[in-house]
């Protein structure tokens, strides 16, 4: 069974009516960064996790609904060997904004891999798409014109963002340990 699809939008909307300081693209990667680490949180930590990064004393229902669904999807998604996995981000018209939320997801991503905390030692590809990653995250997306060129450029940067997320999934957790029963890692984050 699928996990139920979160709507950029929808998950933006419940995060301002939370009162959350993150958007929907940031915390999705920070939802992919930890389990890219490995992390595996219950569902009370998941929810704690969560709104610390949207510094929310508490997630409201329907944040509460949306954040796990996001995460399922993340875990299905990244473990998925036909790569359909996807960063959420903006499908607005402006190549500016959806660039932003490229930016965040990477910021983002990085956040939630560092507090996931992987013991191992990174191949040399995850490390250099680390490191990617974050200059991407420090780009100034706001100087995006829309134009086909930009465009196919943001393209590209997005599509490299996916495979190397992807990548650092893959390389960092063995496949046994992000099969369909996941069990809780021991305490982890914070």
């Amino acid at each position: 069974m699928s996990a139920v699809q979160v709507s950029f939008d929808a998950l933006a909307n419940h995060i301002v009516a939370a009162g959350g300081k993150i958007g929907p693209s940031e915390l999705h990667g920070f939802i992919c960064g930890l389990l890219a680490a490995g992390a595996r949180p219950d569902q009370a930590r998941w929810k704690k996790e969560v709104a610390e990064f949207l510094d929310l004393d508490a997630l409201p229902a329907d944040l509460t609904r949306d954040s796990l669904a996001l995460v399922e999807r993340s875990k299905q998604d990244l473990s998925d060997k036909s790569f359909i996995f996807q960063p959420l981000l903006s499908s607005s018209d402006e190549l500016a904004e959806r660039g932003q939320t490229l930016c965040l997801w990477c910021e983002g991503f990085l956040h939630g891999f560092g507090i996931g905390k992987y013991s191992g030692e990174l191949l040399p590809t995850s490390s250099e798409a680390l490191k990617d990653f974050a200059e991407i995250a420090q780009l100034d997306a706001a100087s995006l014109e829309n134009g086909a060129e930009q465009e196919r450029e943001l393209f590209e940067v997005q599509e490299y963002v996916r495979m190397a997320a992807l990548n650092i999934f893959v390389e960092c957790n063995p496949p046994s340990s992000h099969g369909e029963n996941d069990k809780p890692a021991g305490p982890t984050l914070h």
